[in-house]
């Protein structure tokens, strides 16, 4: 089941840019695809961090 979370998040992954996403968990994940609305980069980590790590985090996305 768990394998199952991890690749669909990985394929959700697939439409955000390129970059690092650190887990709560420590586990480092390269996110990469086209661009999206900051919330939905936001999603998608928080996805990502569920699928990986098993846990809810609330991700923050700083910008410059």
């Amino acid at each position: 089941m768990k394998k199952t979370l991890l690749l669909g998040a990985l394929f959700i992954a697939g439409v955000v840019s390129a970059f690092p996403f650190r887990t709560s968990c420590g586990t480092i994940v390269m996110v990469n695809g086209a661009s999206g609305s900051l919330s939905h980069i936001e999603n998608i980590c928080e996805s990502i961090n569920l699928a990986v790590c098993g846990t809810y985090a609330d991700v923050v996305l700083y910008t410059h």
